[in-house]
């Protein structure tokens, strides 16, 4: 029905996602997008979303070997040393069955499903107190860390699911905005000495080398160089590349992922041309070591959880709700750190500027 001049008298209901029990639904929309002059697929935007997946895969990858690092490198019994190629694999399996499931039922805005580098702190602490009560029996180490990483993540799933539908989550609103602030930069400032850590091979206490003198020589302070070149040269690369080509939609629109995968192209084109072998590049700390190629299967068949030591894992259920309590703040404020920074939403998305629901985060993320 209209009113005189065409105004509707009934206005029409705003679009928004569809949603399920397990969050949103896509929408095709979202997925190609189209040019606003014309309505016809726009493929400069088609060919950036595609290479922007292919360097999220490619972050995602290299933060599940970080938090695998983190779990299983730590430590100073070999049986958990030993489990460093498995971790990585169960982490890369892991990533990519949960970005698969937040890309279909979260909200592209808030990707909080990832790897998160301080619950793999906590796992490693777990792990480490588990070898220290089997010494006595080193076989039972790796199927005792396994069952304790299974437990604690099904009961970090299954809380943050169920905070989302009891509407917990909601309450995140309240919390002030300097403990979130506070929060964020706690991890900020652990992901910045992580890096440093991993990247030079040398220990870091607090904030400092344990050793200064061997963090200062050739070997480990050329990989941490090259780590803040890269980093300068990502910040600063997209807006150089706009004053060079300032009429090109194309560099416009492509600047960024150019300048995030540009280091890598040019490590290896270095590596190429000076011809140092991979070998070389391992076992100067440039790269991790080459495993064993081994089939997929072996993900599912290398240890047993039945040969695992249950009252280790019993003694251990206190720290899982911490590591409960932490993965659902790292959730949370990760969604309040993106809230606002932005002034619309993808894409096709028919909702983009919706206020977020964090009790939908929860339950998509668990």
């Amino acid at each position: 029905m209209l009113e005189t001049g065409g105004v509707p008298l009934i206005p029409h209901k705003r679009r928004q996602k569809p949603r399920t029990w397990f969050g949103y639904l896509p929408v095709w929309s979202e997925c190609v997008p189209l040019s606003p002059d014309t309505g016809s697929i726009d493929w400069v935007r088609v060919t950036a979303n595609v290479i922007a997946g292919c360097v999220i895969g490619i972050r995602q990858t290299l933060s599940a070997i970080v938090s695998a690092t983190l779990v299983f490198t730590g430590s100073s019994h070999a049986e958990i040393l030993d489990m460093f190629p498995f971790g990585i694999g169960m982490m890369w399996y892991s990533t990519m069955l949960g970005s698969a499931w937040y890309g279909f039922f979260g909200r592209l805005q808030y990707n909080t499903n990832a790897t998160q580098e301080v619950c793999a702190i906590l796992y490693g602490a777990m792990a480490q107190r588990a070898a220290n009560a089997l010494k006595d029996n080193p076989a039972r180490v790796p199927p005792t860390v396994l069952a304790l990483i299974v437990a604690s993540t099904v009961l970090t799933g299954l809380s943050s699911f169920a905070l989302g539908k009891l509407g917990v989550g909601k309450f995140m609103l309240r919390f002030p905005a300097p403990v979130t602030s506070g929060f964020l930069g706690t991890i900020g400032f652990f992901l910045v000495k992580t890096a440093l850590q991993i990247a030079s091979g040398v220990q870091f206490q607090y904030f400092y080398p344990v050793s200064m003198v061997k963090f200062l020589s050739l070997p480990s302070l050329a990989p941490v160089m090259c780590l803040l070149g890269m980093v300068g040269f990502m910040q600063k690369g997209p807006a150089l590349l706009g004053m060079c080509f300032p009429r090109s939609k194309a560099v416009k629109k492509l600047s960024g992922l150019i300048c995030q995968l540009f280091p890598l192209a040019a490590f290896y084109a270095v590596v190429l041309i000076f011809r140092i072998s991979i070998e070389d590049l391992g076992e100067a700390g440039w790269t991790y070591p080459a495993q064993s190629s081994g089939r997929f299967s072996s993900l599912w068949t290398d240890y047993s959880l039945s040969d695992a030591d249950m009252g280790v894992v019993l003694q251990s259920v206190p720290d899982m709700f911490s590591l409960v309590m932490i993965s659902v703040l790292c959730t949370m404020t990760g969604v309040l750190g993106i809230t606002g920074k932005f002034d619309g939403g993808p894409d096709g998305n028919p909702s983009p500027l919706e206020v977020v629901d964090f009790d939908a985060e929860l339950t998509v993320v668990g």
